[in-house]
């Protein structure tokens, strides 16, 4: 029955009340088309699924038709080696999650295909987690039976029972990885922590009742990784531990690696952190110094040394052959003894600074510690550096003596963080350190293109003076004494503090157009930086404009980029205190600024503590 055969069809979508004698047929009518909607629901299905098997038909055979499949296995072990170059990837660490492992697992000819492509493999990252050693003081009783009893029950128990497997599991990685990379040469990052620091380990009171780990498994890692070390090209070796020497330390065999064993080593970064209960034998070192090997590698070129308590002089690097150092100071670069004082300890000045430089030559990247106190240069002669483009100087800036013994022609990059000094004068150093940044600059300004300082050594004239002198900055980035460690003020006595360097909508106003409504009352210097591309202002401390004066300054530069007049501003950094005018980047663009290719990153004072990540996660290392 069709909508117009029905008796009822004059009363549809009406108010009309069916009587009695009409029920009958209505319930009639409507049972009869159930049915029928039934039958049809049924063909839809049937369709449906008719439908869906067909459109699965055309998939599968269209996925043949995939550019990917066709592809030679070269060209895709070469995209394969891309994405793992990725940014997002380059320090991924071994893990089910690592992109080679992801791409071993998306079919058969993948699979295979990565595991023959030996460079997919060939960056260890090991971080094996902390040993658990100790108990604060007064957990356990010093009563033997007791201890035992309530040992045999804790957390700790299953805490050092999961560190062992944890390791385990990064060795069959580690074994993995070697075993994947053929003869391939290796980057190796290792940050390998022996044991974590006891709490009151010497408390009368205190009993260590921790069960004693099985390190076996930590020194079967670090052997599997040392046994290819004929393979190192590029190595990271961050170390904490208490035992260094002993013949039980899991990290014996780094300390005993010789040149030999290192042919291939280009790039090396070492460190040991010894501080807490380090426990060596009688008359030995802790590394680095002259025994430690690998550090005579005949093709090593760049260095990166932590703070060590041996003289740098004295370690068999090939000094004339080295492209890049880095050198953090010695263990007491951060409480310097004070003037005149030499102290027990070694101390790393302008003058160590300079017979360091005089034996590397062929330097292109340098970066030094310096204590802030230096004894005067005396008749030291020329270091001639033809290659050198960044210098990095440390906790102090050198006066004009150092500046005046070296030669850099090729210098670019000058970074000067300088948290020590405070900007005043002292009478080692015989000038301020805002005195000695203005005599780099104008031996060097002119030529530089980054240069990081910090403001707050210099006074209000003394920030002019330096920014004067940079003509051809692209990537500026400044300092503050709040973005550093928080040290004591250089002593001077009854000396006033003078007021320092605040960088604020005057400064702003340097890098714009002069206004007209701001009046001439005092001559303008020229245009500050007009080759700019990024900027950094001080993360805590130092800065004191507000959120409009910002905008003010990024609004005027790419105006003046798009006019022609500047380089184009880029990269700005900047923190704020309080959240004030929102999203800037749409303010920018509400006042007709062409945002493009622009990257604000804008941080604000208070901050949400991040939430810690667990210590053990699992199901990491199916590969």
């Amino acid at each position: 029955m069709s909508v117009k055969d029905t008796p009822f069809l004059e009363h549809l979508d009406t108010n009309y009340a069916p009587t009695e004698e009409e029920l009958p047929a209505l319930r009639n009518i409507i049972q009869e088309n159930e049915g029928i909607l039934t039958d049809l629901d049924a063909q839809i299905q049937a369709l449906n699924d008719v439908r869906k098997a067909r459109a699965d038909f055309i998939q599968r055979h269209f996925a043949l038709l995939s550019p990917l499949k066709r592809l030679p296995d070269d060209l895709l072990s070469t995209l394969f080696l891309a994405l793992l170059n990725h940014p997002d990837n380059r320090h991924a660490k071994m893990s089910n999650t690592h992109p080679a492992v992801v791409l071993s697992h998306v079919c058969r000819r993948w699979r295979q295909l990565a595991l023959d492509t030996a460079l997919l493999w060939t960056t260890l990252r090991i971080y094996p987690p902390v040993l658990p050693q100790g108990y604060p003081y007064g957990a356990y009783s010093a009563n033997p039976h007791l201890s035992s009893q309530m040992t045999a029950h804790s957390p700790r128990v299953e805490v050092t029972r999961r560190w062992e497997k944890e390791v385990e599991k990064i060795l069959t990685m580690t074994r993995g990885w070697l075993k994947r990379s053929k003869e391939c040469t290796l980057t190796i990052d290792v940050h390998a922590p022996d044991v974590a620091p006891q709490i009151y380990p010497h408390h009368p009171t205190a009993v260590d009742v921790s069960p004693k780990a099985e390190t076996s498994g930590l020194t079967a890692l670090i052997e599997a990784v040392c046994d290819a070390s004929r393979r190192w090209k590029i190595a990271t070796l961050k170390i904490s531990t208490t035992r260094l020497t002993s013949s039980d330390s899991p990290f014996r065999r780094i300390f005993t690696l010789t040149e030999d064993d290192v042919p291939l080593l280009q790039d090396l970064i070492f460190s040991v952190n010894a501080s807490f209960g380090i426990h060596h034998e009688e008359g030995s070192l802790i590394p680095p110094h002259r025994e430690t090997g690998m550090l005579g590698g005949r093709s090593l070129r760049s260095v990166t040394l932590g703070p060590m308590c041996v003289d740098i002089n004295t370690l068999p690097i090939r000094w004339g052959q080295l492209t890049d150092i880095q050198f953090n100071g010695y263990i007491n670069v951060y409480t310097p003894f004070p003037p005149g004082d030499t102290g027990p300890g070694l101390s790393f000045d302008c003058t160590q600074a300079l017979n360091l430089l005089r034996l590397c030559p062929r330097l292109v990247n340098c970066d030094l510690s310096l204590v802030p106190y230096s004894r005067p240069l005396e008749s030291f002669g020329t270091v001639s550096l033809p290659d050198l483009k960044s210098l990095t100087l440390r906790y102090s800036v050198p006066d004009i003596g150092f500046v005046s013994c070296l030669q850099a022609p090729s210098l670019r990059k000058l970074v000067l963080p300088n948290f020590l000094d405070m900007g005043l004068p002292n009478e080692h150093a015989g000038e301020s350190p805002g005195s000695s940044l203005i005599a780099w600059l104008e031996a060097y300004g002119h030529q530089l293109t980054e240069i990081q300082f910090n403001v707050s050594t210099l006074t209000p004239a003394g920030l002019r003076s330096v920014m004067n002198l940079l003509p051809n900055i692209k990537t500026l980035r400044l300092d503050h004494n709040g973005d550093g460690a928080s040290l004591p003020p250089t002593p001077n006595g009854d000396q006033v503090l003078p007021m320092p360097a605040m960088v604020d909508e005057l400064f702003l106003g340097q890098f714009m157009p002069e206004r007209e409504d701001q009046g001439n009352d005092e001559p303008r210097g020229p245009l500050w930086c007009p080759n700019l591309e990024s900027i950094r202002f001080p993360r805590r401390g130092g800065t004191a404009f507000t959120e409009q004066d910002f905008l003010e300054f990024v609004a005027a530069r790419r105006r003046m980029h798009s006019e022609g007049k500047v380089g184009q501003l880029r990269e700005v950094t900047v923190m704020f205190g309080i959240l004030q005018e929102g999203d800037l980047m749409t303010r920018l663009e509400e006042m007709g600024i062409d945002v493009e290719g622009l990257i604000l990153k804008i941080s604000y004072a208070s901050r949400i503590p991040l939430r810690p990540e667990q210590a053990y996660p699992r199901d990491e290392y199916d590969f």
